[in-house]
C-alpha cells in the first residue's frame, strides 16, 4: 500500500509535466485497401524484339481485350489463356465485376521492334470507324465536302465533336507516366487540310483521370493538364516542322505568354502516325497554371476581335471605346489606359510578331484579363508558323512594321481593327521612344545573329536523327526540310539590318549609332530598365533620335564608383540617359568593395507572392539598434522594376510591408500598422529576385526563390530574422496568408517551445523537490 501510493503520486507528477510537450497524432490504421487492378505480364512498353507473351489477370473480373484499338466490350475476344504479339499493338482491357464494380478499362501498347527514340511517345486507343469511316470518320472529308474549294467546307475534320480514346504517354527509359481514357478531338485551322492532322487530348473525370499528372516538358514546366495539343506543326508542316516553336523561345526571357513544346512520337491504334509536337492548350486552364493567382473561372479570355473564350468582352469593348475617343498623346489618358492593359507585355508582343514577320498575325490573336479591379489585358504570342520565312524565301526585307502599322489593311490578313491598338500607341512620343529603344535592345539580345543561329541549330539536330521516320510515314521530302532550315538561317543573319532600316524610315530616326555597354567587377548595367550587362560587354545599334537610359546597379558587398568610356559625361549619377551623338559609344561602369552598415540587420523577411485577395507583399525588419530613414532607399525585382520608398523612419525591431495595394492588403490583415502601398510590380509566384538598395545605390539585401507550383495561398518566411536569408535552407515555404507586421510563426514557434521547455524543467524539478517531500513525510509518519 505504501509502495502503490508513492507510484501513484509520481506517475501524476510525470505526467503533469510530459502534458506539457506535443504529443504525434496517430496513424490512421484502418486504411482502405487499394483496389484490385488488371495485372499484365509483361506490362506495356519497348520490347526490341518478338514475339512477346501476354498475360493478364483480374481477381473477381472477366477480361475481354481487342487488338485494334476498337472499344472492348462483353462481345469482344475473351481473355482465357496468354497470347503472343509479334509486332506493335495496342491491347484495349474491359475488365467486367458482377458486383458494384461494373467495368473498367485499361490499355497497354506493345512497342515490339521499334527504333530507339530520345522522344517521348504517345499511344492512342481509338474505335477505328471514329477516325475512317467513310461517312463519318473524323480524319477523313466525307460525303457532305466541298471538294470545289480549297477549304473544303463541311467536311468532317472540321468537327468539333470529342470522343473517348485510351491514352497512354511513354518517356524516352519507357516509363509509363499516363495511362488512362480520356478525351480526343480534331484540333487546328487550315492545317486540318493535311494528312497528319493535330489532336487536342482533355483529362475528364467521365473518362478517367482528370488531370494529366506528369512533368512532360520538365522540372521547370507545369505539372499537371487538363489539355495537352498534339500538333502536326500547324502551317510549318512538311517544312521544318518547328517554327512556332523556336520563336517562342527566342521570347522565352520576354513578359509575354507563351507554350511550352516537346516533340514526340504518335500511335494510333499501334501504327506509327509521325512527329506531333506537344503543346500546352489556350484555354483559361493554361492561364491558370502560368499564373498562380489567378482563378481559372475569374478570368476574360477572347481572341480576335470581339470573340469570347470565356468570361466576357464588357472590360474590353470599353477599352477600346476608351481608345476611340481620347488621344494618347496625352500623358494622362496613356497613364488610364496602363490601368487597362499591359502596355509593356502588348509592346513585347507586337515587336515579336512584327520581327518574324507574321503575316497572319491578324488571324490568331489571343488576349486575357484577370476579372480583377486592376485586371489589365495581356497578349499571348501564338501560332506564329507563318514566320521566318514560311512562304517567302525573301520575307527577311518585308517591311512588317508598316503591315503591322496600316490603317486600311484588307479583311485578311491585317484589317484596321488588328493594328488600331498599335497605332493608337504610337501617338504617344514616350511609347514610340520605348518602342524603336525595346526593339533595337531585342535586335542586340534575343535576335543577334548568333544567338538564333544556335537556336535554330539545336532545334535541328535535336529533330535531325527522329525525323526520317517522319518523313516515310507523310511521303515528306527530306530536301524540303533542309531547304526550309536553310531558309531560316538567312532569315536570321539578314532580319536586322533590314528591320533597323525600317524604323529609320517609320520614324526618323536619325543615323544609327553603336553602343557599348559592361560593368567591372561587382555589379551590372541595365540598360534601358530591362536587359542585364555584367563583366561581358554588349554591343549594340540604336539611334541619334532616341536616348538611351544606363543604370549601374550594386552587387552584395559593393558600391557603385564611377562611370568610364568614350562619350559618356562626367557624372558620378548611378543612372545615366545618353543622346548618342558619335558614331560609337562606350560606357562601363565600375565599382568598388564597399559594405553596408546596416547589410545583414535590415533584412527581407517575409514575401507573400500568392496571397489572393491581399495581393503581393513582402516585409522588411529592422534587426539593428537605430532608426533607419528609408528616403531614397528602393526595392526592384529581376526585371529591375522599381519601388523607391518614400521618408519611412523604420524603428528597431520594427517590421515594414510593401504591397501592391495597401487597402485591399488592409481588408485581409486589418491589424496591420507599418504598410506602404504602390509597388507597381508583383511578385512572381514561381521564381523572383528582390533587392534591397540603401540611397547610396548600395545593396543592403537581396533574396532569391523558387516555389513550388501549387494552387492556394503560401508565404516564404525567413525562420529568424538574425538568420542568413540568402541561404535558401534559412527560409520556410509556409501555405496560408502569412504573417504581415508580425514575427514569423518558427521564431513565434521556437520562442514558445524554448519558453515551454523551460517550464518543463521547472516543473519535473518542483516534481522532484515535492515528490521527496512527501516521502519524508510519510517516512516520518511511519507509513513508509
Amino acid at each position: 500500500m505504501r509502495k502503490t501510493a508513492a507510484h501513484i503520486i509520481a506517475l501524476l507528477l510525470c505526467s503533469a509535466c510530459l502534458s506539457a510537450q506535443p504529443v504525434s497524432e496517430k496513424a490512421d490504421s484502418f486504411a482502405v485497401p487499394p483496389p484490385a487492378e488488371l495485372i499484365v505480364s509483361p506490362p506495356g512498353g519497348f520490347y526490341p524484339t518478338g514475339p512477346v507473351t501476354i498475360e493478364a489477370q483480374c481477381p473477381g473480373g472477366q477480361l475481354y481485350y481487342t487488338l485494334d484499338g476498337s472499344t472492348p466490350t462483353r462481345q469482344s475476344n475473351k481473355y482465357t489463356n496468354p497470347f503472343t504479339l509479334t509486332a506493335t499493338r495496342i491491347i484495349r482491357f474491359l475488365a467486367a465485376y458482377p458486383d458494384e464494380r461494373g467495368e473498367e478499362r485499361w490499355s497497354h501498347t506493345y512497342f515490339i521492334g521499334e527504333p530507339e527514340t530520345n522522344f517521348p511517345v504517345v499511344s492512342i486507343g481509338i474505335d477505328p470507324p471514329t477516325l475512317f469511316d467513310p461517312f463519318h470518320g473524323l480524319f477523313v472529308a466525307g460525303p457532305e465536302s466541298d471538294d470545289s474549294y480549297w477549304k473544303k467546307p463541311g467536311a468532317n475534320f472540321w468537327s468539333k465533336r470529342e470522343v473517348a480514346a485510351n491514352v497512354e504517354i511513354f518517356e524516352p527509359s519507357g516509363l509509363c507516366t499516363y495511362r488512362s481514357e480520356s478525351g480526343f478531338r480534331l484540333f487546328g485551322g487550315m492545317s486540318r487540310l493535311f494528312p497528319q492532322k493535330s489532336i487536342a487530348l482533355i483529362a475528364r473525370d467521365r473518362y478517367g483521370d482528370h488531370r494529366i499528372k506528369h512533368e512532360i516538358f520538365g522540372e521547370q514546366g507545369e505539372k499537371k493538364f487538363k489539355f495537352l495539343v498534339l500538333r502536326n506543326g500547324g502551317s510549318d508542316f512538311g517544312k521544318s516542322h518547328f517554327r512556332d516553336a523556336l520563336i517562342a523561345s527566342l521570347t522565352e526571357e520576354w513578359d509575354i505568354e507563351t507554350q511550352d513544346y516537346r516533340p514526340s512520337h504518335v500511335y494510333i491504334n499501334g501504327e506509327y502516325w509521325g512527329i506531333y509536337n506537344i503543346r500546352e492548350k489556350i484555354n483559361r486552364y493554361f492561364i491558370d497554371s502560368h499564373f498562380k493567382g489567378v482563378e481559372n473561372d475569374s478570368i476574360d479570355l477572347m481572341e480576335h476581335r470581339f470573340t469570347v473564350k470565356y468570361g466576357s468582352a464588357a472590360h474590353y469593348r470599353r477599352m477600346i471605346s476608351f481608345l476611340e475617343q481620347n488621344d494618347l498623346s496625352i500623358a494622362e489618358n496613356f497613364a488610364y489606359l496602363n490601368t487597362l492593359m499591359d502596355i509593356d507585355n502588348f509592346l513585347n508582343y507586337q515587336i515579336a510578331q512584327i520581327y518574324i514577320d507574321n503575316q497572319d498575325a491578324g488571324g490568331n490573336i489571343r488576349y486575357w484579363r484577370p476579372q480583377t479591379p486592376n485586371g489589365r489585358w495581356r497578349w499571348i504570342l501564338y501560332d506564329t508558323d507563318w514566320g521566318f520565312g514560311l512562304h517567302d524565301p525573301n520575307a527577311y526585307q518585308n517591311n512588317s512594321l508598316a503591315f503591322h502599322t496600316a490603317a486600311d489593311g484588307p479583311s485578311w490578313p491585317n484589317p484596321p481593327w488588328s493594328t488600331f491598338i498599335l497605332r493608337k500607341l504610337l501617338e504617344n512620343e514616350g511609347f514610340r521612344a520605348r518602342f524603336v529603344n525595346r526593339f533595337s535592345d531585342h535586335l542586340a539580345t534575343s535576335f543577334e545573329p548568333k544567338r538564333v543561329h544556335e537556336r535554330i541549330n539545336t532545334f535541328y539536330h535535336r529533330l535531325k536523327p527522329e525525323i526520317p521516320r517522319h518523313f516515310d510515314r507523310w511521303k515528306l521530302r527530306a530536301a524540303t526540310w533542309e531547304h526550309h532550315i536553310s531558309r531560316m538561317h538567312t532569315f536570321a543573319e539578314e532580319r536586322p539590318r533590314y528591320m533597323r532600316m525600317h524604323l529609320m524610315e517609320h520614324f526618323q530616326t536619325g543615323p544609327q549609332r553603336l553602343l557599348s555597354a559592361g560593368a567591372g567587377r561587382g555589379g551590372q548595367v541595365v540598360l534601358n530598365s530591362h536587359v542585364h550587362i555584367s563583366q561581358d560587354t554588349l554591343t549594340g545599334t540604336y539611334f541619334e533620335r532616341y536616348p538611351v537610359t544606363l543604370k549601374a546597379v550594386a552587387y552584395n558587398g559593393f558600391r557603385f564608383s564611377h562611370w568610364e568610356g568614350r562619350g559618356v559625361p562626367d557624372s558620378l549619377a548611378r543612372e545615366l540617359q545618353l543622346q548618342l551623338k558619335q558614331k560609337h559609344t562606350e560606357a562601363y561602369a565600375v565599382f568598388e568593395p564597399y559594405q553596408h552598415p546596416l547589410e545583414s540587420q535590415l533584412v527581407i523577411n517575409e514575401v507573400s507572392p500568392k496571397s489572393g485577395e491581399a495581393g503581393d507583399w513582402l516585409e522588411l525588419y529592422n534587426g539593428s539598434s537605430e532608426v533607419v530613414d528609408l528616403s531614397g532607399w528602393s526595392i526592384s525585382d529581376c526585371k529591375q522594376n522599381e519601388l523607391h520608398l518614400p521618408k519611412i523612419l523604420l524603428k528597431p525591431r520594427e517590421y515594414l510591408v510593401i504591397t501592391e495595394d495597401a487597402a485591399r492588403l488592409r481588408q485581409v490583415h486589418p491589424g496591420v500598422y507599418n504598410l506602404l502601398g504602390g509597388m507597381k510590380f508583383g511578385l512572381n509566384k514561381r521564381h523572383e529576385s528582390i533587392a534591397l538598395y540603401a540611397s547610396d545605390g548600395a545593396m543592403v539585401d537581396s533574396i532569391s526563390y523558387w516555389a513550388p507550383p501549387v494552387d492556394s495561398a503560401f508565404t516564404l518566411s525567413l525562420l529568424l530574422p538574425d538568420l542568413n536569408n540568402a541561404d535558401p535552407e534559412n527560409w520556410a515555404f509556409r501555405p496560408g496568408k502569412g504573417t504581415p507586421n508580425s514575427a514569423n510563426p518558427y521564431y513565434v514557434e521556437s520562442t514558445v517551445r524554448a519558453e515551454q521547455a523551460r517550464w518543463v524543467q521547472l516543473g519535473l524539478a518542483g516534481g522532484v523537490l515535492l515528490l521527496c517531500g512527501l516521502m519524508l513525510a510519510l517516512r516520518f509518519r511511519g507509513i513508509l
